[in-house]
């Protein structure tokens, strides 16, 4: 006999060990299956919420960046240095405003002109009108009527100059005014309180900011999120952040932006206000990980992972009908960490077991932990479930028959019903 046949009569008995004690497992496990409590549950709707990262980092809560704009004329100067504290209203860019300042000195040197002319007519008007009153107060025999006509003519000449003089001096008082609104715009300010990040003077395309301020006191956290991705995300729904240092902090997403211009790689910025007050605040630049879990599928009927065996590739769960099992055939749709959404198979309401095993088989009895009502045997009806009436029948039937009990009757086991409440 060689050594190879040796070898197998010696572990030929070792297998058929094995295999008579999994046969034996098995049949065990097949034969008092039904004979302990299951945890069962009801199927409820719930919305099931799918969990998304996203690398994301911390900037300014508020942040301007100025521009060279061409209509505003030729820039003449920046009036900021990088790293300057601004506040709201401060002078950034200047552009040349000789033309409109030469405007509105002419404009003005003819308004005193004018001004001056008109107080001279005002004067004249004054005198005229003392005159035409000495010479009416004078007797009828002393008064001149011609040259009191002649003072009242000029008199109203002098009032006529006077009102036109003004007429004028209102027209061009509003020409200085619309040059200075021109002057103003030769004036950029900021509108944010802050520190100023950043000074390109030589931008003058308008394609790269001449100046970014931005408030480094206060920031917030942005990730940018694919268009499949960012359909399920709302503001003000709640998100976790996890950064490389101080650990895990809450947040809100407070604004959903519009995707970037490149098609190539379509992102959308998800702005998050963070509570990162004092020593919590996080630096600027620094880098995070953005947990959202959006609600994916709203009211879904739905069960946890768990509670669905699988056979030949098919997926299947125990539904508990008055203590019998009913195995069904169920079909999914979207799925998450926990649960999944029955999309075929499944009503609201039923009862399924929820600590399902392949040795519970169709039709079988079970007894679940939700009650402490005790199996009639093989029937499957309950002693307590057994109407008084029909009781009461049994007894005037045999009226002298001692009662007597069957050894396969007592040997029944404990049946607790489904709970209509089970936990999920």
């Amino acid at each position: 006999m060689n050594r190879h046949m040796k070898r197998a009569l010696i572990g030929l008995p070792i297998l058929l060990f094995i295999i008579l004690n999994t046969y034996l497992f098995l049949l065990n496990q097949s034969l008092f299956a039904s004979e302990k409590p299951y945890e069962v549950a009801k199927i409820e709707n719930r919305d099931l919420r799918e969990t998304m990262k996203a690398s994301g980092t911390i900037i300014p809560l508020e942040t301007q960046e100025i521009y060279n704009e061409a209509h505003r004329g030729v820039l003449e100067e920046v009036l900021v240095q990088e790293g300057d504290e601004v506040s709201a209203g401060s002078e950034i860019l200047k552009y040349q405003s000789t033309d409109i300042e030469n405007q509105i000195t002419t404009l003005e040197n003819e308004i005193k002109e004018l001004e001056t002319e008109q107080d001279f007519f005002e004067e004249r008007e004054t005198t005229l009108a003392g005159q035409i009153r000495t010479e009416s107060d004078k007797d009828e025999e002393e008064k001149n009527e011609s040259s009191i006509f002649l003072l009242e003519q000029q008199k109203a000449d002098a009032s006529y100059q006077t009102k036109r003089i003004g007429r004028v001096i209102s027209s061009k008082e509003s020409e200085v005014k619309q040059l200075e609104s021109k002057l103003d715009e030769k004036v950029v300010k900021t509108n944010v309180a802050g520190t100023v990040q950043k000074v390109n003077v030589i931008a003058g395309s308008g394609e790269e900011p001449v100046v970014v301020i931005s408030s480094e006191d206060q920031v917030m956290a942005r990730a940018y999120l694919s268009e499949d991705d960012v359909l399920f995300l709302r503001e003000g729904d709640e998100v976790e952040i996890s950064a490389s240092r101080g650990g895990k902090r809450k947040g809100v997403i407070t604004d959903i932006g519009p995707a970037g211009e490149s098609k190539e790689d379509l992102k959308f910025p998800v702005d998050i206000e963070l509570d990162l007050e004092g020593e919590n605040r996080l630096p600027i630049g620094s880098t995070l990980e953005v947990t959202m879990k959006p609600v994916a599928v709203e009211n879904a009927l739905a069960v946890k992972h768990e509670w669905v065996l699988h056979n030949d590739g098919e997926a299947y769960v125990l539904v508990v009908k008055n203590d019998y099992i009913d195995k069904r055939k169920v079909s999914f749709g979207f799925e998450n960490e926990a649960y999944k959404e029955v999309s075929k198979g499944l009503k609201a309401e039923e009862t399924i077991m929820t600590d399902p095993n392949i040795f519970l088989v169709e039709g079988m009895e079970i007894e679940s932990k939700s009650t402490g009502k005790k199996k009639s045997g093989t029937s499957g009806a309950s002693e307590e479930q057994q109407n008084p009436e029909d009781e009461e029948q049994d007894r005037n039937e045999s009226p002298e028959e001692e009662p007597t009990s069957d050894p396969a009757d007592s040997e029944g086991t404990v049946d607790l019903e489904s709970d209509d409440g089970g936990t999920e």
